[in-house]
């Protein structure tokens, strides 16, 4: 009988799991509550709260490692949290004074001023590095009182009934055979009277809580893929406070939900990025493909040439509004952030949902601690105070962006508009969606010149392969480990997914980690290698795979992309 892993063990008051805007700005927000709530208590007669001790777990080798936007952020929640935040040094690049939606054909660009694009509008927004914001808010928390822990990934949710109690820590020192080495650690077990669960998109944490409780939307979540580079380019070219956004037009038209950014950044740097719907019919669905295609266009090229790469990565975008939000609260936990969904697609906005998304959870926990009450039915506040905000009077207005599109190009062209003359209901009110991996079509299915991946020749200087560019991500994981990307069925891949699909897996994800080679014990089918020292991190793979056998989980603590600037 295997001998029980002994396990240390630690309390806390407050437990947050994720170092992104969201829980950074909820444990600051936190203790200036209790704060608040104790000078007006003494004031009053009434008792106290008892400090809180609040710790912050953060996967990440240090804060901010992990953390990847575009970004251009609405200065609303950062002002609200710290209203002289510029004075205090904000790391803001520059602040927007052009908003452009660029509509792109084969060959040209057609401008259009932001103020005929409503979502587009970005004037007096702020140019950030969501990594180094992330560092800022760490700074000030820190500051007052809250603990972080970076380098400790969350792996699984304590749970004694029907309430979470908090989280297991993975291990760390498993070979990839699965046993002990000499470096080996035990995960430890981290108790609180709540856990709020911030990890971003498809965290693993988020998803064991909406699962086992039946916590999710009235619709399925559905995502793009994000891929962004930073770029230095020619000082003549940079214009500080420009903010484009743009799509390509024959795409569109074709419906393949597709977008670009371009945002300006000290340095002589600029933001590049390129989204991809991850709900098109295509098993040859590739957004690192479709970025790199996307830098030939001419206006491109001609930016661009010349300039050199600084730094790359990849992430997942919750698109499904609304709609697909799950439920919030549940007892003894909160969720909060992108793992909220609380991220506005028709306008590529969420980090300053995310921090509202915090402080409004921040508020929840006090009355919670002053109550010792961490049921559902007072955590419930939470959700009320989500309503009662500008999130939910944002949110609601773009409620059926995602709805609009799946019922296809012609319909979503004619219902957005009247969305905003309605107040996000257009021509009819919460539009179905399904997940997006139920859309691919298999090879069976697609016209004859559609079941091959185009062809397309990486030039190396201004388009790169997967393999090359994953070099600028940073990204460093122990090769003698278990594989974090957990395929619960190779045989699948080998078999009928091969035939079905043409295993997309090798397309949709942007680091190339998944490979079929040749397998000498069977040499009528390939084998799946997971080349999973190259995990960006992104979460394409867990949402996008048709058969949904593939499963992120967290490598060791500390690993995975360094994500500095971005």
């Amino acid at each position: 009988m295997a001998q029980p892993v002994e396990r240390e063990t630690m309390e806390v008051d407050v437990l947050y799991v994720g170092g992104g805007p969201a829980t950074l700005a909820s444990a600051l927000h936190l203790m200036r509550q209790v704060e608040a709530h104790n000078r007006a208590a003494e004031a009053d007669g009434r008792t106290p709260i008892e400090p809180p001790t609040v710790l912050v777990l953060e996967k990440g080798a240090a804060i901010g490692d992990h953390m990847l936007s575009g970004a251009v952020m609405n200065p609303r929640a950062i002002r609200e949290l710290v209203p002289d935040f510029e004075a205090q040094g904000f790391p803001t690049e520059y602040i927007c004074n052009s908003d452009w939606l660029y509509l792109f054909t084969k060959k040209r660009v057609v401008p259009v001023p932001a103020v005929f694009a409503p979502p587009f509008h970005k004037r007096g927004y702020h140019v950030i590095s969501l990594s180094n914001t992330a560092k800022w808010l760490a700074e000030r928390a820190e500051a007052a009182g809250v603990e972080i822990y970076p380098g400790f990934a969350g792996n699984e949710l304590l749970i004694e009934g029907n309430r979470v109690v908090g989280v297991r820590t993975g291990e760390m020192g498993i070979d990839k055979n699965g046993k002990p080495k000499g470096t080996y650690q035990a995960g430890m077990d981290i108790f609180a009277k709540i856990t709020l669960i911030g990890e971003g998109v498809q965290g693993t944490l988020g998803k064991q809580l909406i699962e086992r409780f039946e916590l999710e939307g009235d619709n399925p979540q559905t995502f793009e893929a994000g891929i962004k580079e930073i770029w230095r380019i020619d000082p003549k070219k940079h214009k500080p406070g420009r903010v484009i956004h743009g799509m390509m037009v024959p795409d569109i038209l074709r419906h393949k939900f597709v977008g670009m950014w371009l945002y300006d950044m000290k340095d002589n740097l600029v933001s590049f990025g390129h989204v991809t719907g991850l709900d098109g019919d295509s098993p040859f669905c590739d957004p690192h493909l479709d970025a790199q295609k996307f830098k030939t266009h001419p206006w491109m090229r001609k930016l661009l040439d010349g300039a050199e790469l600084i730094r790359y990565g990849a992430k997942c975008i919750p698109t499904g509004g609304l709609y697909s939000q799950p439920k919030l609260y549940h007892d003894g936990a909160l969720l909060i952030g992108d793992t909220a969904a609380l991220c506005n697609a028709a306008r590529l906005s969420g980090i300053h949902m995310a921090i509202k998304s915090g402080m409004l959870a921040a508020e929840t926990v006090v009355r919670a601690l002053d109550r010792q009450d961490f049921t559902s039915k007072l955590l419930g506040d939470y959700a009320e105070r989500i309503r009662k905000s500008w999130i939910w009077e944002e949110h609601r207005k773009d409620r059926n962006f995602h709805g609009s599109w799946e019922k296809g190009t012609f319909f979503f062209t004619q219902n957005i508009p009247i969305t905003f003359l309605t107040g996000g209901r257009g021509l009819i009110d919460n539009l179905e969606a399904k997940a997006g991996h139920l859309h691919m079509k298999k090879l069976s299915e697609l016209p004859p010149n559609r079941r091959e991946q185009e062809a397309f020749e990486f030039d190396g200087k201004l388009t790169f392969s997967k393999e090359h560019l994953v070099q600028f991500s940073g990204t460093q994981h122990e090769v003698d480990q278990p594989s974090h990307l957990v395929v619960a069925d190779t045989d699948l891949c080998a078999t009928t997914c091969a035939e079905e699909y043409g295993n997309p897996c090798e397309n949709f994800c942007p680091a190339a980690v998944y490979e079929m080679v040749d397998d000498p014990q069977n040499p009528d089918h390939k084998k799946l290698l997971i080349h999973h020292e190259n995990c960006v991190h992104c979460k394409t793979c867990d949402v996008a795979d048709p058969y949904q056998v593939i499963t992120w989980t967290p490598p060791e603590g500390g690993e995975g992309p360094d994500y500095t600037k971005m």
